[in-house]
């Protein structure tokens, strides 16, 4: 299988074309393992229980180390990293859960084709930026907004440390980025990746990482009461947004929406989650 222009061999059957019923990825998974010490045994599980369904997807996952992405280096034993659950990676944020992951990848795999450009809000450690990254390919482009700076430049190394067993040496630099300069942002940037600091709801931030659309697929890592309009218009026609909608506090519906030819949306409930929310705008500056 080629993933990102690297031929990536998996030898397990896969499994989850046996397992998936008509509930699909919401109902597939009937437990969470939590004795993964590996990423190949992640993997394994998470095809076992049918959240991985593609060989693309698969591939990816077996790909990128979710280590790389952690902060095991805090007194978090490494194998944790390879938990079904979420993990610290500083800043009051976490990693979202290995399932989620693989849930949301699916999901956007059919619209992440080789050469797609893709938007990732809420990049956190830049374990989902990575996958996406490799999903897209080399002819495609992974734009990703995070509102800490110093997860930015954390994701940053970790997409790095990830990249460079799968595709050699990976460039690497500060600044460029499509009409982002003259709004003073400056992205950094690896492989065929844009890394931004910003919040998705300050319209200077949302300016600078649109300018590198339309987007073919927009993932969004943190939950809004409502679907944005103002993502929605960043989809390219036939494009497909993925993000938690719901309050702030309690459960989220993990919820697809789909741009028509005609610019039309539709939209569809995969399954429950529970993410934290978008910031309000100006939520990091002092009063």
């Amino acid at each position: 299988m080629l993933v990102a222009g690297i031929r990536i061999f998996s030898g397990r059957p896969l499994l989850a074309r046996q397992i998936v019923t008509s509930g699909g990825l919401c109902n597939a998974a009937a437990t969470v393992n939590f004795e993964n010490d590996t990423q190949d045994t992640l993997v394994d599980s998470l095809v076992k229980q049918g959240l991985v369904q593609s060989p693309r997807v698969e591939a990816v996952l077996r790909a990128l180390d979710r280590r790389d992405f952690t902060f095991t280096h805090m007194g978090i034993p490494s194998h944790v990293s390879y938990r079904d659950s979420q993990v610290p990676i500083g800043q009051g944020q976490t990693i979202s859960a290995p399932s989620l992951h693989a849930i949301c990848l699916e999901l956007l795999a059919t619209h992440v084709a080789p050469g797609a450009v893709v938007l990732d809000v809420g990049a956190g450690s830049g374990y989902l930026t990575g996958c996406l990254s490799l999903l897209a390919g080399l002819e495609g482009r992974v734009v990703a907004l995070e509102r800490h700076e110093r997860l930015v430049e954390q994701a940053w190394r970790g997409l790095i440390r990830g990249l460079v067993p799968i595709l050699g040496d990976v460039g690497r630099s500060q600044g460029g980025g499509t009409g982002a300069a003259a709004l003073g942002l400056s992205p950094l940037r690896v492989h065929n990746i844009e890394l931004f600091h910003g919040n998705a709801l300050e319209e200077r931030a949302l300016a600078a990482v649109g300018a590198g659309g339309p987007f073919d697929a927009i993932h969004v890592g943190a939950t809004a009461r409502e679907v944005p309009a103002s993502l929605t218009e960043l989809l390219r026609p036939m494009g497909r947004l993925v993000l938690p909608v719901g309050p702030p506090v309690g459960m989220q519906s993990l919820t697809v929406v789909d741009k028509a030819a005609d610019g039309s949306l539709s939209s569809r409930q995969v399954r429950d989650v529970k993410l934290a929310p978008l910031a309000p705008p100006n939520a990091e500056k002092p009063l």
